[in-house]
């Protein structure tokens, strides 16, 4: 069996078996009360702080592909990337998102794919320090021993990612690691030496002080923009809690969004946001109440942009299923 069949199977697993304790021992009469009573005016300030997350999102990855790549382009593919990670299993929108870059600007796919890692790198950064951020200001004895754990090994990969910037984007370095990686025997291994260089490539283009806290600037900016987007959507639920505290909980689902899921990370969401809100004494209701309305208030109009855009751009689910194969082989 393919390895991606078998992340996809675990995927679907896993987001069956964290959905199950996610709505263990929910009072559904309670949830419903709380969706019922929720006030839509809320709607109108979350929704456009979803969209604004997208823009600055894409303005940074134009910036960071470089060559003359316009925000129509990073826009139009960020969202097919989205659409793809909704719709299919296996997350492979990154993929997509470098093919759409590649087909629109006539940039290599490699290069365009490397410029969604380094862009995906700099997202990563910039989540870590808002968790990093908030963790200052939530009382350390409310937090589960599990959750610090967690929050030491962020911090910890905070560090690493600051150092893995420096590293790639010294070219004699860069170099050695490159050739170390293409010596491995194994093909999914040495395959990654050429990213490593084009990686490099771009951020010897783009490594100046100014240029890197420019793009974290950003980075940090995007991801309040949706803890923005959820702070909105618990008050359209009645739900009070400090923006430090969203944002902390906004940060911590995102960051566990790594473990594998089904499309849409149906499962895994909702457990999430139960395990971290639970923390804060807010119900089990109320939890998957949010969970249910901010996944929604994100999905819906990434599905449906992202499909439109999709099918503008002339793909077509058989030509990204194709595309998967090659990268499998």
């Amino acid at each position: 069996m393919k390895k991606q069949k078998i992340v996809t199977i675990c995927g679907f697993i896993i987001s069956i078996v964290l959905l199950y304790f996610a709505l263990k021992g929910v009072n559904y009469r309670e949830l419903y009360a709380t969706l019922r009573g929720a006030d839509l005016r809320f709607a109108f300030i979350s929704i456009p702080c979803i969209f604004l997350c997208c823009t600055l999102s894409s303005y940074r990855w134009s910036k960071i592909a470089g060559n003359g790549t316009r925000f129509r382009d990073t826009f139009i593919a960020l969202f097919s990337g989205l659409f793809i990670n909704n719709v299919l299993p296996a997350r492979i929108g990154e993929i997509v998102r470098g093919y759409v870059l590649s087909k629109r600007t006539g940039l290599s796919f490699t290069y365009s794919v490397t410029t969604v890692l380094l862009d995906r790198f700099f997202d990563l950064v910039g989540l870590l320090i808002i968790t990093f951020i908030t963790f200052i200001f939530i009382p350390w004895h409310v937090l589960p021993q599990q959750v610090k754990l967690v929050i030491i090994l962020l911090i910890a990969l905070l560090m690493f990612c600051i150092g893995l910037i420096f590293i790639l984007s010294r070219k004699n370095l860069a170099n050695k690691v490159a050739e170390k990686l293409h010596k491995v025997k194994k093909p999914f291994i040495s395959k990654l030496a050429k990213p490593v260089l084009d990686i490099q490539e771009n951020l010897n283009r783009i490594n100046s002080p100014l240029n890197l806290v420019f793009y974290i600037t950003i980075a940090v900016a995007t991801w309040s923009s949706m803890c923005l987007t959820l702070y909105f959507t618990m008050l359209m639920l009645g739900i009070k809690l400090s923006f430090i505290t969203v944002s902390f909980v906004c940060a911590g689902v995102n960051l566990g969004l790594i473990i594998p899921s089904s499309p849409g990370y149906v499962g895994v969401y909702q457990w999430l946001f139960r395990t971290l809100l639970v923390i804060f004494s807010i119900s089990n209701e109320n939890a998957l109440a949010v969970s249910i309305v901010f996944q929604a208030t994100w999905y819906i109009p990434y599905t449906v942009l992202g499909a439109v855009f999709f099918m503008k751009e002339h793909l077509k689910i058989q030509d990204i299923q194709k595309l998967e194969n090659n990268i499998e082989e």
